[in-house]
């Protein structure tokens, strides 16, 4: 079974199992009012409106020993239509994405039945400006590494793609490829 189809099938379990938890919204928003408040033409503003409220993703890769894995990760942020991660040189998840550089991440929103995929490959940068924006993006990265920014690796997507599903009829299901300017090099 290919890495891809692996990493699809895991994601759809997650999307049908875990519920993630939103933020509170000044605003008040219901989730269902926040969904149908998108603008579902642009797969770019979907995922990372989606990926804002829901700050915390599940994110699926392939192991080092070949089996699947699952961890809860944060987006970090999007610039210029690339989409931005970040993760520690020390961790596992790091070793298994220089071995299999493809991985998949999905939020659910157990309440609306609705839920965003997001997957691509992963490419690694220690640009400064994009390991201070991820520091800036998250409190839990600046609370366990404070400066020691080091140890932080940023990572952006290239062949990105994003499936927005909902079982609710008055929301759409849509699929997005997301290129962006290192698609072209």
């Amino acid at each position: 079974m290919s890495i891809r189809r692996i990493l699809a099938i895991l994601c759809a379990l997650i999307a049908l199992t875990m519920p993630a938890l939103a933020e509170e919204q000044e605003d008040d928003m219901t989730n269902l009012e926040f969904f149908k408040s998108l603008h579902f033409d642009d797969g770019l503003s979907v995922v990372t409106e989606v990926f804002s409220r829901f700050p915390l993703q599940y994110a699926a890769t392939l192991g080092l020993d070949g089996n699947a894995q699952i961890r809860p990760i944060e987006f970090k942020f999007e610039k210029d239509g690339v989409l931005y991660f970040d993760t520690v040189v020390f961790y596992t998840s790091y070793s298994e994405l220089i071995a299999h550089p493809y991985i998949q991440l999905c939020v659910c929103d157990q309440e609306t039945m609705t839920y965003v995929r997001l997957g691509g490959k992963v490419n690694f940068t220690n640009d400064a400006d994009i390991i201070n924006r991820c520091f800036e993006s998250s409190e839990v990265l600046t609370s366990q590494f404070g400066n020691n920014r080091s140890v932080v690796i940023g990572y952006y997507l290239t062949e990105a793609w994003a499936e927005f599903s909902s079982f609710l009829p008055e929301l759409p299901s849509r699929t997005y490829s997301l290129t962006n300017k290192y698609d072209q090099e």
